[in-house]
């Protein structure tokens, strides 16, 4: 098997008697196991009258099996070992995943493996669970990309299986003659065969221990291993489907023009990358890309290439824009120049394999200093990954550039032709002459003028300021892994100067070929008011935007850079390889002070933050509820509303004068990890400060935060027809002890709540807690939105579970509690799986000012001190009916005029 040169760990790929194919990997590393399968199953298979059954079926798999028949009972197995569990539904595939403690792993495999052999469907959990499904339908109504896609199945071939809808609701899965449990079961044993499912366990158990463990738990699935699954015949589009214009109205603003183009299924491309390569090139945003001359001319904002729906008999290969105000007067012309510049492509083939081999170069670069990412992650997409490719590619199939294949490159541009394209315009005032089922998404079809088409036909010639991409700037240097120097366990305080703090840590543990830079710039002027909290954030979208085509290569290079908005100032964040981060470290600094920003963009960025902020009032209930939150505990976080009034009255001028006081005085603080050494960090040092020398220096900004003193219930009216609740409690003080016992809380309280109020009462799709800190202050949330019950039921109901929690609190033993420590000891402990995440730790930790590096630390240490006596005693203190906490609660708005607190009062 292909894997990384930075893997070390044990592979074994081996097949079941039944047809079962799994990979067993052992990491000897890490603290937790986890396990996925996959099933060549979704909603593709659902029969034409039960369309969400499969959807149904990977949410009944969660609620008991022949041997464990309680409803919560993996659910809570998962929870109380550390770990979490999850599953999702696609059009041709389902997936199951969940990770836990190392010493679990056996008793969760027995219970996982049930679900694949006997699931109870009982017929009592059908019915509440059909409501779930329904919530999340009702959930997702508005979604833009729900609604667009909704649009797209019912513009494609009727008898292709694409067209069905996905999710399921009340309608499509209530029960008829027969209860739908049946119905379940027969789709159970038809899809959920062995010989169609893929299954990867990770844990630091031996390869031997873990097969003998899966022919155990798994052999039982039934298989055939000579039954192949039928392929779908249809095809996506008929003849009367290509050559259309799709205009869809959306909920939000937006402005997007999408190029499409039918393809069979690449499959088969996947070893060479032909049409990835294609799209590369289509992508690309440098000098004299397609992206480049767009922008220019002030049609778009953004471009990708490549994307789109894909299946086992189709591709869309996508060309997407997001339009200007302009550029959707001309969608036409835009489309012109797209074919001029594939023209260019085919024009240049001969230039093709070099530009190949710097992708194919980078993408091998890429893998040998692969870094390990969250194993639940990791083991989803492997398990994904065997559906698709060959075992020795398991691991490193979307790696893999085998060479230039220029037959295959000929033939996937044959498909990139005017008379094989669809047309997708989503804009606003579309005069709609249909409305999708399920969405009611307003949208319009029309056909492509001949014509035009025609005159496409003939394009021949690119522009003459178009180019392909060219050579690499930032990939001449040889990539070299330096040696460590003194291996240390925490950053040291480089330079410590007036205004300016420079931290470095050589990485010792990861040994990539990899780092990170931070540099965070706090300034007076970005919090001096409302206006200037936006300007900032308007600045840092408006330095992201001028810099993209001169940054690009540095993308492809496999480097990134950010410059973001924190409360305070601006943060810029670069990473990837480091062989020539430093020039690009360079460079930014120097675009921060020099790059031109003009007028037009100015306009064109502000127009955009401006609607999106206004837009903001029409995102899910609870995401605004915790805004609303946010805003009112951390003073320089204002609402969304608020930001975008002071920006619409913003001009250029003022824009300019912002941009030059920010830079006038300044505290810094930066931090340098991963493959350097000190000589290195000491260069970064003086060109960093080289840059910042004319700013005047000043005491870093404390982030200010509002103590929740007294009970306040703030109620508001949204434009959404489900309603929703959000309770915060705030730690009463910033010790590391009630850091912890709030931490312990949730842990004790979480699955329990979900299990109550989502799966048994059914009050909507969004219910749970969760641990969350406000300028490192802890807290605990609990939230819920439901489409059927109001506010108040929500609120009532909450407290109704909190009164029987606390009735039950004296049930839970010793030995109960042990095990939810050890879970939540787990969580904490948890190891930095790659360099990004040290990095990560390591930057909050200089910014919570923790210089000692042991947070993780002291926060084991207190649970491990916490007691049984004291945990229940700091719950009855938190849910005492006078202690101070906010209660947002929001209704369905009647209009939808902007939404407005109806009150907010001390209880």
């Amino acid at each position: 098997m292909n894997i990384s040169r930075n893997d070390n760990r044990a592979y074994r790929a081996i097949t079941l008697d039944n047809g079962l194919k799994v990979l067993l990997v052992q990491d000897k590393d890490s603290t937790k196991a986890a396990a996925s399968m996959a099933i060549n199953a979704g909603h593709f298979d659902d029969p034409l009258d039960r369309q969400g059954l499969a959807h149904f079926l990977e949410h009944m798999l969660f609620l008991g099996t022949d041997q464990y028949p309680d409803s919560g009972s993996f659910n809570n197995f998962v929870s109380q070992a550390g770990g979490n569990t999850n599953a999702w539904t696609g059009t041709e595939h389902t997936c199951y995943f969940f990770d836990i403690n190392n010493q679990a792993l056996e008793g969760a495999l027995a219970q996982f493996s049930r679900f694949f052999i006997a699931p109870l469907l009982n017929p009592a959990e059908t019915e509440k669970e059909r409501n779930a499904i329904d919530a999340e339908f009702k959930l997702k109504i508005k979604d833009d990309g729900r609604r667009i896609y909704q649009a797209h199945k019912e513009t494609v071939n009727p008898a292709h299986p694409f067209a069905k809808f996905s999710v399921g609701n009340l309608q499509t899965l209530a029960d008829r003659e027969r209860c739908i449990s049946d119905e379940l079961r027969d789709f159970f044993t038809n899809h959920y065969q062995a010989q169609w499912m893929t299954l990867v366990i990770c844990a630091n158990e031996p390869l031997d221990t873990l097969a003998q463990w899966v022919r155990h738990y798994f052999s039982p699935i039934k298989g055939d291993k000579d039954l192949v699954k039928p392929a779908i015949n249809e095809p996506l589009y008929r003849t009367q489907d290509i050559g259309k214009i799709l205009h869809i109205e959306p909920h939000k603003h937006m402005q997007k023009l999408i190029v499409s183009f039918a393809m069979p299924n690449i499959d088969d491309f996947y070893r060479h990358k032909t049409v990835s390569f294609i799209a590369h090139l289509l992508g690309y945003e440098g000098a004299g890309s397609l992206y480049s001359i767009l922008k220019e001319q002030g049609w778009i904002n953004a471009l990708s290439a490549g994307g789109g729906i894909n299946g086992s008999n189709f591709k869309d290969f996508n060309i997407s824009m997001a339009l200007t105000d302009e550029g959707i007067e001309y969608f036409e012309d835009i489309i012109e120049i797209v074919f001029e510049y594939i023209c260019l492509i085919n024009d240049n083939t001969d230039k093709l394999p070099r530009l190949y081999q710097d992708k194919k170069n980078l993408l091998q670069i890429a893998f040998d200093n692969q870094e390990k990412s969250r194993l639940i992650d990791w083991v989803s997409n492997l398990s994904i990954n065997m559906q698709h490719y060959d075992e020795a590619n398991y691991v490193q199939g979307d790696y893999l550039m085998e060479g230039f294949n220029k037959a295959a490159h000929e033939m996937a541009m044959q498909w990139l032709t005017p008379q094989n394209m669809r047309l997708v315009l989503i804009h606003p005032g579309v005069e709609a002459e249909h409305t999708t089922a399920w969405y009611n998404t307003p949208y319009k079809v029309e056909a492509i003028s001949p014509h035009w088409l025609e005159s496409l036909s003939h394009i021949n010639k690119p522009l003459n300021t178009m180019l392909l991409p060219s050579a690499n700037p930032y990939l001449t240097k040889e990539v070299v892994l330096y040696e460590v120097e003194k291996p240390q366990t925490k950053p040291v305080l480089l330079v410590k100067e007036s205004g300016f703090d420079f931290w470095f840590k050589q990485d010792n543990t990861f040994r990539v070929a990899k780092g990170h830079f931070y540099l965070a710039m706090d300034s007076h002027f970005a919090v001096k008011d409302v206006k200037h909290m936006a300007l900032t954030r308007l600045f840092s979208d408006l330095f992201m935007d001028s810099v993209g085509e001169q940054f690009y290569p540095a993308e492809l290079a496999g480097l990134s850079y950010h410059l973001t908005s924190h409360q305070g100032g601006l943060t810029l964040h670069t990473a990837g390889l480091s062989t020539s981060q430093l020039e690009l470290v360079e460079q930014l600094l120097d675009a921060l002070f020099n790059v031109d920003i003009c007028a037009r963009r100015f306009a064109e960025y502000k127009k955009q933050l401006v609607r999106h902020w206004r837009n903001s009032n029409q995102n899910k209930p609870v995401s605004e509820l915790f805004s609303v939150l946010g805003a009112k505990i951390m003073p320089w976080n204002p609402q969304p509303n608020e930001l975008a009034t002071a920006l619409k009255n913003t001009c250029f001028q003022q824009f300019n004068e912002f941009r030059v006081d920010f830079f006038k005085a300044l505290h810094v603080e930066s931090f340098l990890h991963g493959n350097w050494q000190h000589t290195d960090a000491k260069v970064f040092h003086k060109k960093v400060a080289e840059h910042l020398k004319s700013a005047a220096a000043i005491e870093d900004l404390t982030r200010p935060l509002r103590e929740i003193d007294q009970v306040t219930r703030c109620q508001l009216e949204l434009p959404c027809s489900d309603h929703a609740m959000v309770i915060y409690y705030q730690a009463q003080t910033s010790d590391v002890n009630e850091k912890v016992k709030l931490m312990a809380l949730n842990h004790l309280i979480n699955q329990d709540y979900f299990n109550e109020l989502r799966t048994t009462q059914q009050l909507g799709y969004l219910v749970g807690t969760g641990y969350a800190p406000f300028n490192t202050r802890a807290g605990i949330a609990f939230y819920i939105q439901s489409p059927k019950f109001e506010a108040q039921t929500l609120l009532h109901r909450h407290n109704h579970f909190v009164s029987q929690f606390i009735a039950n609190l004296d049930a839970l033993d010793e030995t109960a509690w042990q095990q939810h420590k050890q879970g939540l000891a787990t969580h904490i402990a948890e190891k930095d799986k790659n360099l990004r995440l040290r990095s990560q730790r390591f930057w909050l930790a200089i910014g919570n000012k923790d210089h000692n590096f042991h947070m993780q630390k002291r926060l084991l240490e207190a649970l491990h001190t916490l007691t049984l006596e004291q945990i229940k005693a700091y719950t009855m203190a938190t849910f005492a009916d006078d202690r101070p906490r906010y209660e947002l609660l929001s209704s369905a708005k009647v209009n939808k005029s902007q939404k407005m607190p109806l009150c907010s009062q001390s209880l």
